[in-house]
């Protein structure tokens, strides 16, 4: 794994990362985005952060190349440097609606001398009952946001081939393409087949 850079240091070591768009954030007058580094996520947080990516994404995962790995899951979610963007209900702070949870990183580029200083989402997942209201939209704006302010390159994402809806929503929608880094970017298509997941990219 890539050391982090001092920039990168420095951003991490900051108690919050949108203390600039001047919390509390709010989506609408229904809902509220609470930010969370992943030290500091409740138990009950833990838990159903964990349980919403397992019912959203568990079929597709069993079916991928890798399968479903509950305790490397477990790890990427809650790493150290993992941040979150919970949506709740501004009335009903246990009625959850969705979260986005990410990471700012560096990631390869095609040049072997280059690393890039990224904003990763590593999940963005909405709870079935507050979809297609435009909170996975507002939640990527928000990345997009914070990436830009901290003056990283890119904000960048996984998704698997299979989603097509997800793939719809990046690149339609949010405008993400292909990263350079992405199997069907730097491979033939022949090779690029093997693989079950894409990468995108969008400038912040």
């Amino acid at each position: 794994m890539p050391m982090p850079t001092e920039k990168l240091n420095a951003i991490n070591s900051e108690p919050s990362l949108v203390a600039f768009l001047n919390p509390p954030l709010v989506y609408n007058q229904d809902i509220t985005i609470d930010y969370y580094h992943a030290d500091t996520l409740p138990p009950a947080l833990v838990s159903w952060t964990f349980e919403l990516v397992k019912t959203n994404l568990y079929h597709l995962y069993v079916r991928s190349n890798d399968g479903w790995d509950e305790a490397g899951k477990r790890a990427e979610l809650y790493a150290p440097e993992a941040r979150y963007l919970i949506a709740r209900s501004t009335t009903d702070p246990a009625d959850l609606k969705g979260f986005l949870m990410f990471q700012m990183v560096q990631e390869e580029t095609m040049d072997d001398d280059y690393m890039a200083d990224v904003a990763y989402c590593y999940e963005l997942q909405v709870a079935e009952n507050a979809r297609n209201q435009g909170l996975g939209e507002h939640l990527m704006r928000l990345l997009c946001q914070i990436g830009l302010h901290w003056q990283l390159e890119k904000v960048m994402l996984t998704v698997f081939k299979e989603n097509k809806g997800a793939m719809r929503f990046y690149t339609k929608k949010m405008g993400f393409e292909l990263d350079e880094i992405s199997p069907g970017a730097c491979l033939s298509p022949r090779k690029a087949k093997r693989f079950d997941y894409e990468i995108l990219s969008k400038p912040c």
